[in-house]
């Protein structure tokens, strides 16, 4: 990941933050403290004979404090997270994992989501998450 400093002229990349295997996507929180990145790690089923493989996928947690962006460690979630949005309250993370089906619901607090939330199965797959607008429900 790049951080990109907009009130430069022109603006530039003025820092690298490593998360980890397969980034996917990105989602910032409502108070702008933290953000929140898919990584794939090689978790769909095609790759399960793979040297890369990993049974989970895993979220990667960037701290944000003004222009200075950090890694706050990672959270496994579902296999092969594709999509991920904040609520409107900043309370709640979702997160799409697409092949299994499901929307993997964690708590927010601090500056790390809790992975004792609930799995909820969706039926579908989600590819991109948000909770921003919207009152009392969630698009995945």
């Amino acid at each position: 990941m790049s951080v990109i400093d907009l009130e430069a002229d022109p603006p530039r990349a003025i820092d690298h933050i490593t998360v980890g295997d397969g980034p996917e996507g990105l989602a910032i929180s409502p108070d702008g403290k933290l953000a929140v990145v898919p990584l794939l790690q090689g978790s769909a089923p095609p790759f399960a004979n793979k040297w890369f493989f990993h049974e989970k996928g895993a979220i990667a947690i960037l701290k944000i404090e003004g222009k200075k962006v950090s890694l706050a460690g990672t959270v496994e979630t579902g296999r092969f997270p594709e999509g991920v949005g904040f609520s409107r309250d900043g309370k709640h993370l979702f997160v799409g994992d697409l092949a299994d089906n499901q929307i993997s619901v964690f708590k927010v607090g601090g500056h790390h989501p809790d992975p004792g939330g609930e799995n909820r199965s969706s039926g579908l797959s989600g590819f991109a998450a948000d909770a921003g607008a919207l009152a009392g429900r969630a698009l995945v």
